[in-house]
């Protein structure tokens, strides 16, 4: 290990250290935010288990995916269900859930859940590609790391006979991997099934429309980078849990296996990953970017690079690293005539660097000033709008440790932490303009505290 590798490690051991005490019983992002916000919950979630906290962790998976949605909801799902305040088609105004739309969300996690009011809200006029997508890529990587470590009662194989069955009531039931994986497979199935859905063109990408991801002012629409990325995150760690639930049934003599589906995923996975490299990289600006319609982009030029593409690099990194065929259900595309995706990679983060880092080498979350947003009407340096993000920047420190580029990760956190690891207060707040240097949003932020420790977990075992 490199000094500056072992300094990097060294700070973020101290970090980690530092920011225990944000592990609170409650899944709450902080500040104003009242409710389980999908997307968030998949951080935080990851950092529980990370931290030991493995039976509130299954707690707060089982009480998330009870909110799927359904169309027929039953006597158990009585929450009203409202959509559309993100969405300008709706004018901003969120409306309640009818039997058509609860049809067309099935499968689906909706973006917020208030349990104390009963009712869950999804943002946009259909629910985000990323607050469904992460979670069935937390869930299933929970999921398989218990299962990798023999965690659960001592039937655990007994438990992957696909049943549909919900918990049997009561306080401790559900807790055994056995109950968990029985509740949770079916339901992340329905969700996989859900997002393939929203691959309108059969192109392997998943479109959105505006406001569908957690840039939920920019008003972003079409493929994005971001998005599927997250798809890539939930068709890889589904299929790992599905190869552990397969490992554990041919201890038991279990016939019956979950290969036709795992194959299907990948199928699905390589498509995705060849769409986002025919469709989504740029030769032009040398990084990977958004396709939106020309008439229907966000307001600053067509083209903007945003941070959040480095969610494409981590959650692609095990093909990046190596030569590997993609097989499509219509092709397979030999390695050494694909691109070549490690340079790619490579000339993303440059690009990042020449491009979002600003004054002081703040990586700010857009390019460029956003001209037009909505339903917030936000000025530059606020929310959205040309900022940093503590959260955002978690991910860029992990993608560009994965290409070994520790001088710039160790740049970067140094906006979060001091020379000796101790957290700046930056790290704790969700959003900080980068001219006064002021911290905003919820305070303390810990979908950001939980990213950043996530990322450092991951440098520390790497």
């Amino acid at each position: 290990m490199t000094n500056e590798k072992h300094s990097l490690s060294w700070k973020a051991q101290r970090f980690i250290e530092s920011t225990d005490k944000f592990l609170i019983q409650n899944l709450r992002p902080g500040g104003i935010y009242n409710g389980i916000w999908c997307r968030d919950a998949s951080y935080i979630l990851k950092d529980w288990y990370l931290s030991g906290k493995v039976e509130q962790t299954l707690r707060q998976l089982y009480n998330i995916w009870s909110y799927q949605a359904k169309e027929d909801d039953g006597p158990h799902h009585n929450h009203e269900v409202i959509y559309g305040r993100g969405s300008p088609e709706m004018d901003f105004t969120p409306v309640i859930s009818n039997d058509r739309t609860k049809k067309k969300f099935e499968g689906s996690l909706p973006t917020s859940i208030f349990q104390d009011k009963n009712i869950v809200e999804i943002f946009g006029k259909s629910p985000d590609i990323d607050s469904t997508a992460l979670m069935i890529s937390t869930t299933s990587w929970i999921l398989a790391k218990l299962l990798e470590k023999g965690n659960g009662d001592t039937s655990v194989a007994s438990a992957f006979s696909h049943s549909s069955r919900s918990p049997s009531s009561g306080a401790n039931s559900f807790l055994s991997t056995k109950n968990i994986v029985d509740f949770l497979i079916p339901k992340m199935n329905n969700a996989v099934s859900y997002l393939i859905s929203r691959d309108i063109d059969d192109d392997g990408l998943l479109e959105q429309d505006h406001n569908e991801d957690w840039m939920d002012s920019v008003m972003r629409r079409g493929k994005i980078v971001y998005s599927n990325a997250t798809w890539i995150l939930a068709l890889k760690n589904f299929s790992k849990l599905l190869r552990e639930i397969d490992k554990n049934c041919s201890k038991s003599n279990e016939q019956e296996t979950y290969n036709s589906h795992i194959d299907r995923l990948y199928k699905i996975l390589d498509k995705v990953v060849w769409g986002v490299e025919e469709k989504l990289w740029s030769c032009e600006d040398g990084c990977y970017i958004d396709l939106q319609e020309a008439e229907r982009h966000i307001g600053g030029p067509y083209r903007t690079v945003t941070q959040d593409v480095v969610l494409y690099l981590i959650a692609n990194i095990d093909r990046i690293t190596r030569k590997q065929e993609f097989k499509t259900d219509e092709r397979t595309i030999d390695a050494n005539k694909s691109p070549n995706l490690s340079e790619r990679a490579i000339s993303t983060l440059n690009v990042l660097k020449n491009r979002i880092w600003k004054k002081n080498s703040w990586p700010l979350v857009t390019e460029v000033e956003l001209k037009m947003t909505g339903p917030w009407i936000l000025k530059p340096y606020q929310y959205h709008n040309y900022t940093f993000w503590p959260w955002a920047t978690a991910l860029e420190i992990l993608a560009r440790d994965m290409f070994n580029q520790t001088q710039e990760c160790d740049l970067l956190f140094s906006h979060l932490a001091s020379e000796v690891g101790i957290p700046r207060e930056y790290a704790f707040y969700e959003w900080i303009n980068p001219i006064t240097s002021e911290g905003n949003g919820a305070y303390p932020f810990r979908t950001g505290i939980s990213a950043i420790r996530i990322s450092l977990f991951e440098i520390l075992v790497s």
